[in-house]
């Protein structure tokens, strides 16, 4: 055997011992001895090796045996069927047991029945795929407990080469007690969350009604023939409601968009005549503060364009609003861009910058949440309810837009708000704002029947159509308005959609059943009145039966453009 050779080493010291011990000769004889020597000095040598490698090999097993038994994690090893091939002491105090009851023990005594299918399933991929798989459980300890657990096995051989699966349990019960917490304290949260929105859905519902009546009749009695003083109380009182509708306005916002139940609207609008409107709108307040409002549309900027005017419109007052008020000099400036997405698609962006004071970089984060007011110093100057860009943020990503700033601490600050906005296709046709002209009468215009439970919104709706030529009754359900069209004849019905007895809806239901009974006008246009704005009520106003739909608080103009368009201007 060469000394390269396995095993050459043991030759080569073999040799140089027998060389010591037996004198090499040339004769036959005397090299034979040698040989024998070497031979057995070799073997001396091997068997020795091999003692003491068996040695290390016990060594090994004592000290495995030691760090398995002993370890703080509970270690298992599993037959093909599930049996306890071993366990170690932190597997039986893990089940609350003593190892001598595990030994052949199948593991599934320690499961309920709707886990066994989940371990079975899991020793089957360790056995087929070879590599390492997991699974949580829940075990049923020895002493009638429970605690969740999740098992990391692998492929190994066992002492005499058998297959098994070597499988650590980590005790997961506090990890899945927080989960389990979390997920409760997440359906609490969505559960407030939801009963917030439908307070705030309901108290802004409420508020409206009265509200509506305020505006209405403080808005008529400034027509009347007043003093000077009493115009002027007149007027803040007006101010005042259009405040308060704002802030109602923006809750029923919050709440809709919180409740996914806004809807986006997309119809031709004149983006020109809606800078014009809001520049007419805010001129007056610029010049009282001697601030130069400037408006900035390119020359060839598209006229007509597809998408919700009122919710841009919304936007716009907002942002120019806040602008003008924060500045205290200087201008503040609405800047129109166009760019062409595709042959369809244009992304308007209104920019809206100002010379005021900026947004200081402890508020530049906290702009756009809901009920944070941005510079707080000028709380007491300004006011404000913390509403208007969180609400314009998300109305622009509703409509597939962004809302952003810049701004320079003391030099002013630019908003940025884009939208992409389609042209007008062939079938889509341009319908303008008719100019409603103010008329009265004595009821040659049409009649009109009004069921409304409300004597506020009831004394609002009549005088505004009292005062268009129309002639009104009156009833307070839905009952009674089906009884008295049983008597009369009317040209059109506005019908509340909350009142005792009968509902709208139910009654207008009733009235459409009878079709085929000459003593009702079962087609007549039947218009709701409601102070319900969310997102599907139209919708189901209009499954109901109803023609048309006309929110509250009421719009004079917005009232007689609906009815007119039911039974026509009148004389």
């Amino acid at each position: 055997m060469r000394p390269e050779e396995p095993g050459g080493e043991i030759r080569k010291r073999a040799e140089d011992i027998a060389r010591q011990q037996v004198e090499s000769g040339d004769t036959p004889q005397e090299q034979l001895i040698y040989e024998l020597k070497v031979h057995q000095i070799e073997l001396e040598m091997q068997n020795a090796e091999l003692q003491n490698s068996q040695q290390e090999l016990q060594r090994s097993r004592r000290q495995y045996e030691l760090l398995f038994d002993f370890a703080p994690v509970a270690y298992f090893a599993f037959n093909s069927e599930g049996g306890i091939v071993e366990a170690n002491h932190a597997a039986a105090t893990l089940l609350k047991t003593e190892r001598k009851y595990l030994d052949r023990k199948p593991f599934v005594v320690f499961l309920s029945k709707e886990y066994h299918t989940a371990f079975f399933n899991h020793l089957r991929r360790v056995f087929e795929l070879g590599h390492r798989q997991s699974v949580e459980i829940q075990i049923n300890t020895r002493q009638g407990g429970q605690l969740w657990a999740r098992l990391e096995s692998r492929h190994q051989r066992g002492v005499k080469g058998e297959p098994q699966c070597f499988t650590a349990i980590l005790d997961i019960t506090d990890r899945k007690q927080i989960e389990d917490d979390l997920i409760l304290a997440r359906e609490d949260a969505v559960s407030a969350n939801r009963a917030k929105s439908v307070f705030l859905a309901n108290i802004s519902h409420e508020l409206r009604t009265p509200m509506s009546g305020i505006l209405a009749m403080s808005e008529l009695a400034q027509q009347q023939q007043t003093g000077p003083e009493v115009r002027r109380y007149l007027s803040t009182i007006h101010s005042a409601a259009k405040s308060l509708m704002t802030i109602l306005d923006d809750v029923r916002d919050v709440t809709r968009i919180e409740s996914d139940q806004l809807a986006i609207d997309k119809r031709p609008f004149r983006v020109g005549e809606l800078v014009t409107t809001l520049q007419a709108m805010f001129q007056p307040n610029a010049a009282q503060k001697s601030l130069d409002l400037v408006v900035r549309v390119p020359d060839n900027a598209t006229e007509v364009l597809v998408g919700d005017r009122n919710r841009i419109r919304q936007v716009l007052v907002n942002l120019l609003g806040n602008a003008l008020t924060f500045t205290e000099s200087g201008t503040v400036t609405l800047t129109i861009r166009e760019e062409e997405v595709s042959d369809f698609l244009r992304e308007i962006t209104f920019e809206v910058a100002d010379t005021g004071p900026g947004i200081e970089p402890a508020e530049q984060r906290r702009i756009f949440e809901s009920f944070n007011r941005s510079l707080e110093d000028a709380e007491a100057r300004y006011g404000g309810k913390g509403l208007g860009l969180a609400i314009s943020r998300r109305l622009a990503k509703l409509m597939g837009g962004q809302l952003y700033f810049e701004t320079d601490p003391g030099r002013g600050s630019r908003f940025f708000f884009s939208v992409p906005l389609e042209l007008p296709g062939d079938e889509e046709d341009f319908d303008a704002a008719a100019v409603l002209p103010t008329t009265s009468g004595s009821g040659d215009a049409g009649r009109i029947l009004v069921a409304e439970d409300n004597a506020i919104n009831l004394l609002v709706i009549r005088t505004v159509l009292e005062k268009a030529g129309y002639a009104v009754v009156s009833v307070g359900n839905g009952r009674d308005a089906i009884a008295r069209m049983e008597q009369e004849r009317f040209d059109l019905v506005l019908m509340d959609i909350s009142m005792p007895g009968m509902d709208g809806i139910t009654a207008t239901e009733t009235i459409r059943a009878r079709r085929d009974d000459p003593s009702i006008q079962a087609d007549i246009p039947i218009v709701a009145i409601s102070a319900h704005s969310m997102k599907g009520d139209r919708e189901r106003f209009l499954e109901a039966g109803m023609n048309d739909y006309i929110s509250k608080p009421f719009v004079r103009d917005t009232v007689l453009s609906v009815v007119r368009a039911h039974i026509g201007a009148g004389s």
